[in-house]
């Protein structure tokens, strides 16, 4: 009767298992805990030494704000043009040429110009501006923006949307 109860009882204490060494408890958690920092400390290390990593220029690629719209010829007397994609109009009077900005002053939209009325308007908001892009209705707080505009070596005009003039300054071709 002994022996029955001794193959009865539990035997894994001396079996070792079938996919895995006997462990305790506290070594599994142990092993875990090595295995949980370990990971951590290579996921750093990729961070740090990998691909766009440590060594990766933190740089910002971003059009340069000084850029040509061709020559004077190219706009015609008494005129607005848009340039959507460099977000300006260029606008001729005679001789003079100005450079202003498309975004509303009140939150950002783009105004459109209308040549029945010589004005812009915010289609958004219904801010309007006069053709020298003054303000005179909708919620817009103040003017459109002028940038500075100038002739390269070449006769070609150049605009730079870095710095912004005020609103009487035109440039004489």
């Amino acid at each position: 009767m002994e022996t029955n109860e001794k193959t009865k009882g539990n035997t894994s204490d001396t079996e070792q298992g079938i996919w895995f060494p006997k462990l305790s408890r506290r070594s599994f958690l142990t092993l875990a805990g090595w295995g949980l920092f370990f990971a951590t400390i290579g996921a750093y290390l990729v961070q740090f030494f990998g691909y766009k990593g440590f060594f990766y220029p933190k740089v910002l690629y971003e059009p340069s704000p000084k850029f040509t719209v061709g020559t004077p010829n190219d706009f015609p007397v008494n005129s607005v043009t848009t340039l959507k994609t460099k977000k300006i109009f260029v606008v001729r009077d005679g001789n003079s040429f100005k450079a202003i900005s498309v975004v509303c002053q009140h939150l950002g939209c783009a105004v459109e110009f209308s040549k029945e009325k010589n004005i812009y308007e915010c289609p958004c908001h219904g801010s309007k501006y006069y053709r020298n892009g003054v303000n005179f209705a909708g919620p817009a707080p103040r003017p459109l923006y002028h940038y500075d505009m100038f002739l390269d070596d070449n006769g070609k005009l150049v605009v730079d949307t870095s710095k912004i003039v005020p609103l009487e300054t035109e440039l004489i071709v």
